[in-house]
């Protein structure tokens, strides 16, 4: 798997975003994600560069291994694209659900 989440116990964590896999083969994963407002990924790699189709409004909160912080206004078909490893935490801060499509390159 791409993804591994590394939620541990004494993390607190308000409410997860729920994901839905729409398609997966040996070169491509497709993730639906939608988050609540307050909900969070929790810590998770990505191993493999991915892509993202923004499919609402609001904001998330990105926290990398690192400490940093940096936060994303999310605007209808506004694409981006992210080089793996990464090691992150997104969490929903706005007052509305944030909806993304996650593309996977397992190549």
């Amino acid at each position: 798997m791409s993804i591994r989440l590394d939620v541990k116990e004494d993390q607190p964590i308000s409410g997860l975003a729920e994901f839905n896999l729409l398609f997966e083969d040996d070169k491509t994963k497709i993730t639906s994600w939608r988050f609540a407002p307050g909900a969070e990924t929790g810590w998770h790699h990505h191993n493999f560069d991915y892509v993202t189709i923004q499919k609402s409004g609001g904001r998330l909160k990105l926290e990398s291994e690192g400490g940093e912080i940096k936060y994303v206004d999310y605007e209808n078909d506004r694409t981006a694209g992210y080089a793996a490893p990464i090691k992150h935490n997104a969490t929903n801060v706005s007052d509305e659900e944030v909806r993304v499509i996650e593309i996977e390159y397992k190549i």
